[in-house]
């Protein structure tokens, strides 16, 4: 490599205006506790292979916790892949036996489809809001 080969100082060797780096923001995670110990962690943008390590590390530290109910709010999630799946089959057997109650809300086709289709709908329950 040549000093030509180089970019000028200050300047960039790829353009980076509009570009985005290739993970970034694919996921956001928000948890709340609510006045009766009901934790919720709301889940916006897509759960697959990249971001599923992320949200299984924070429901994991919920269930730490013991909270009487554990509700994952997937209204924001625009894809759920079989990695997400899988959290939420490992998150499943981990409140059963940690005695902790779960419960997805799922209100949009691309959190529902995935799981009527694997079958898996029928380990959860599901609801359309946080009220009881």
């Amino acid at each position: 490599m040549t000093t030509s080969d180089l970019p000028a100082e200050g300047q960039h060797d790829v353009p980076t205006e509009g570009t985005e780096a290739p993970f970034d923001d694919v996921i956001t995670l928000s948890t709340s506790t609510g006045d009766d110990g009901v934790v919720t962690v709301t889940v916006v943008g897509e759960v697959d292979t990249f971001t599923a390590p992320v949200l299984r590390s924070s429901l994991d530290s919920q269930l730490e916790r013991q909270p009487r109910e554990l509700i994952i709010d997937l209204s924001g999630v625009q894809f759920l892949g079989s990695a997400g799946l899988a959290v939420l089959v490992e998150t499943q057997k981990s409140a059963r036996s940690r005695d902790v109650g779960l419960r997805l809300i799922a209100t949009t086709r691309a959190v529902t489809r995935p799981l009527e289709v694997t079958g898996l709908i029928d380990l959860f329950t599901i609801a359309d809001s946080a009220a009881t």
